[in-house]
C-alpha cells in the first residue's frame, strides 16, 4: 500500500504540480508546523456556535479540559500528548497544546482568565491545579479520587471525607486546601443510582482481575458517590454544580471525532519536528471539518440539546 507521503508526491506528478520527492516534500512538510499553528489560532478565534449557560453560570466561559495520547507504531513507540481545552458553549477549541507524554496532565498547561469556569475529571483534581485557577482568578469544577489531598475544617482539622459523605449522601461542605497557601473550597456530592454503582462495581472488579490489584473498600465506597471539588461560591447550589459538570462529556465525545478524523497512530517515523507537523496539520483540519459541521448541523443562540445529558448516570461524570 502506497504510504500518504509518496502519494502526494504521486498526485503532484499526475497533477503536473511539479516532481517533487518524498524526502523534499517532508522537508517542506515539516517547516510547515508554524503555519499549521496560526491557522489553528484563527480557528479557535472564529465562533461556530453561541448556546446560552444554564442558570447561575451565565456570567462563565465554560471550559472543558482533557488529553489524549498519540503513539506512534512499531519498535519506537514514541508517545505524544494532546492537552485541549473546548468552549463548551460555542463548542470549539479554547486552547491546546502537543508535548511529550513527559509532561503530566494538569490545568497548568493552560493558561485561563477572569471569567473562565473550568470542568475536568480525576486527573486533574488536585491542589496544584486548583491553585492554578485561583492565581488566573478562574473558577473550577473537578472530580475528586478517593485519594486525592487532604481537606481541612475551619480548625485546620483534617476531615473524613468519605465519612462526611456516606452520612449525608446528598449535599456539599465547606473545606480547605493546603498548598502554597490556604484556599477555601467546596466539595458537592451525590450518590450515584443503583445501576450505576452496580456498574461502577462492575468496572471495578474488571479493573482488579485484568491488573492484578486489589482496590480497597474505601475506594469502592467512595466510587459510589460524584464527588466535585469546586471554587464556585455557596450562592451556586449543588446540585447545579454536579448538573453542570456533566457537560464535561462533550469533550469527549469532542476528542472521538478528532481521533476519527486525525487518524491517531499514523505518525510519521522521522524526526520529532515533522511529528509535530504532522499533529498540528491533523489539528487544523479536524477543526476544520468542525467548523462545516456546525454550520450544518446547529443554530446559534439555543439553549444546549437535551441529548447532552441524556446518557446513563454514570456516564454523566465519565472520567
Amino acid at each position: 500500500m502506497i504510504g500518504p507521503v509518496a502519494l502526494i508526491s504521486e498526485i503532484a506528478h499526475l497533477g503536473k504540480f511539479g516532481e517533487i520527492s518524498d524526502v523534499a516534500f517532508m522537508k517542506r512538510f515539516q517547516n510547515s508546523n508554524e503555519w499549521f499553528k496560526w491557522i489553528i489560532s484563527h480557528l479557535q478565534n472564529e465562533g461556530y456556535i453561541s448556546y446560552n449557560n444554564p442558570k447561575y453560570f451565565e456570567k462563565y466561559r465554560i471550559v472543558a479540559v482533557d488529553a489524549s495520547d498519540v503513539s506512534e507504531k512499531g519498535r519506537s513507540r514514541r508517545v505524544f500528548r494532546l492537552h485541549f481545552a473546548l468552549d463548551i458553549g460555542r463548542l470549539q477549541a479554547y486552547q491546546y497544546n502537543i508535548t511529550t507524554n513527559a509532561v503530566g496532565e494538569s490545568l497548568t498547561n493552560f493558561n485561563f482568565k477572569r471569567g473562565d469556569l473550568v470542568l475536568a475529571d480525576r486527573a486533574y483534581g488536585t491542589v496544584r491545579s486548583i491553585e492554578h485557577c485561583i492565581d488566573e482568578e478562574a473558577d473550577c469544577i473537578l472530580r475528586l479520587r478517593s485519594n486525592a489531598f487532604a481537606l481541612y475544617n475551619d480548625d485546620g482539622q483534617k476531615i473524613d471525607l468519605l465519612k462526611e459523605i456516606t452520612e449525608k449522601g446528598n449535599g456539599s461542605l465547606t473545606a480547605y486546601i493546603h498548598g502554597a497557601g490556604k484556599h477555601r473550597v467546596r466539595v458537592c456530592f451525590k450518590r450515584k443510582s443503583e445501576l450505576a454503582i452496580v456498574e461502577t462495581n462492575n468496572r471495578i472488579r474488571s479493573k482488579e482481575s485484568r491488573k492484578q490489584i486489589t482496590v480497597s473498600k474505601e475506594a469502592k465506597t467512595f466510587n459510589e458517590y460524584i464527588v466535585l471539588v469546586t471554587t464556585i461560591s455557596d450562592s451556586v447550589p449543588y446540585d447545579a454544580i454536579l448538573d453542570l459538570y456533566r457537560f464535561r462529556w462533550q469533550i469527549e465525545l469532542f476528542f472521538k471525532r478528532l481521533k476519527s478524523i486525525m487518524d491517531y497512530g499514523e505518525l510519521p517515523k522521522k524526526t520529532t519536528e515533522s511529528i509535530f507537523s504532522w499533529l498540528n496539520g491533523k489539528l487544523m483540519i479536524a477543526l476544520l471539518v468542525e467548523k462545516m459541521m456546525s454550520k450544518m448541523s446547529f443554530s446559534p443562540q439555543e439553549e444546549f440539546p437535551k441529548e447532552c445529558l441524556e446518557r446513563d448516570e454514570d456516564d454523566y461524570y465519565c472520567d
